[in-house]
């Protein structure tokens, strides 16, 4: 009876330590996280404007979630509504 749990602590060991060793899959060229340029800063345009706000407008986040879903992956292809 006691060899069953040596026999369980030995084959969790070996089977933890497995991954540490290095064979020809895992042994691989990893990029170097010291190796990174830096980029530009982020500019804002000069003529940067934004359009006026509407008063009464509806809001865009306050519409049919199901149509708000076909918009986001098919595009805004839905008719305009008739008057």
């Amino acid at each position: 009876m006691k060899r069953k749990p040596i026999l369980i602590l030995a084959s969790f060991a070996f089977a933890t330590l497995a991954g540490c060793g290095s064979t020809g899959i895992l042994d691989r060229q990893r990029p170097d996280e010291f190796a990174v340029t830096r980029s530009k800063p982020i500019e804002v345009p000069a003529k940067f404007t934004l359009p006026a706000p509407t008063p009464n407008a509806p809001r865009p986040q306050d519409g049919d979630t199901k149509e708000q879903v076909i918009d986001a992956i098919f595009g805004d292809t839905a008719p305009a509504p008739r008057p």
